[in-house]
């Protein structure tokens, strides 16, 4: 995962919802709440795929560790989809 993409969906998010609210013409209290929702719920998207992705990758670490069969092809395609999935 990209931090810097991650922000920049955060972000986006965000704008988003700023604008939709500054094209009701409405700025207030219930407005603002709204775009701390929008940016609640884009945290919330990006920590859901950044733990989805360390498990997969806890995953991946643990069938190597106790993989006494693999071969060691098998074992650094295992290891780099992990690294992937993180990086």
């Amino acid at each position: 995962m990209n931090k810097q993409q991650a922000y920049n969906r955060i972000a986006q998010a965000t704008i988003k919802a700023l604008k939709e609210q500054a094209e009701k013409g409405k700025v207030n209290t219930m407005t603002t709440e709204m775009v701390y929702q929008a940016i609640e719920q884009a945290f919330s998207e990006e920590y859901s795929k950044l733990f989805s992705n360390i498990e997969d990758s806890k995953t991946a670490l643990e069938f190597i560790a106790q993989g006494e069969n693999l071969e060691k092809q098998q074992m650094i395609s295992l290891a780099q989809q992990a690294l992937t999935k993180i990086a």
